[in-house]
């Protein structure tokens, strides 16, 4: 009987020992065709480098309200109120930009990765693209960070040290994926184009409205405004 039972045990020993390697080896091939996150620091690093004062909010939105519902429940038609206006779909992982009311481009972009993941620089943080109504901060036409080697062309910061910007040409093929720390990546070819048209627009008599997609009133009613920047960036979850 002592026999029988070492025999037993060896063999449960061995069918683990196998269940296990072909565990790991699943789990490690997984790994491997995972994408590497190449951005090299969190949002707020970013932003606290390049000198940008205002924080990074990636705090849970709801989803911000469309063009078609801002004309519908208040009758503000926002194409005619921003020269530009670029909706970022994370569903799609599209861009659709209007210029003065009508469609002049669509292409592809990549968002977030939408997970806790380790940035470059060994902090933690959870690679989401915020959602909702957005103004640029800060235009940085060939962003380099002597801090960590990278750059950044024809970045448009419009949320801490989340940005659209060029991404290079080895993520071409990412682009119609989250694939980003957060920001919005493009084409190093559409993200030229936005930028001259975003530029073109600046200093333009425009509404305020909140992260929510609000445009904010006067006591009396009419629409309170700013001189700001004309382009106007959506960011929507489908």
């Amino acid at each position: 009987m002592e026999v029988q039972f070492n025999t037993q045990a060896q063999e449960d020993f061995m069918m683990a020992r196998l269940l296990l390697s072909v565990l790991l080896l699943a789990g490690t091939n997984s790994f491997a065709n995972q994408p590497e996150l190449d951005d090299l620091m969190t949002p707020d690093e970013l932003a606290a480098e390049i000198g940008i004062t205002e924080p990074t909010d990636l705090s849970p939105q709801v989803e911000p309200f469309t063009p078609a519902q801002i004309y519908d429940t208040y009758g503000v038609d926002i194409y005619s109120e921003f020269p530009v206006v670029i909706v970022v779909s994370k569903g799609s992982q599209t861009a659709t930009v209007y210029h003065n009311g009508s469609q002049v481009n669509h292409f592809l972009i990549s968002t977030g990765r939408e997970k806790y993941e380790r940035a470059k620089s060994g902090r933690w943080y959870f690679t989401t693209t915020p959602t909702g109504w957005f103004s640029p901060q800060s235009y940085i036409l060939k962003y380099w960070s002597g801090t960590w080697d990278a750059l950044m062309e024809y970045a448009i910061f419009f949320n801490g040290g989340v940005a659209l910007h060029a991404t290079t040409p080895d993520h071409y093929k990412d682009l119609g994926h989250r694939a980003s720390g957060g920001c919005v990546r493009m084409h190093k070819t559409n993200a030229i184009w936005f930028w001259n048209l975003s530029q073109s627009e600046r200093g333009t008599n425009v509404p305020y409205f909140t992260r929510g997609g609000q445009i904010l009133r006067n006591k009396d009613g009419s629409i309170k405004r700013h001189n700001g920047n004309g382009t106007l960036i959506i960011v929507t979850s489908y």
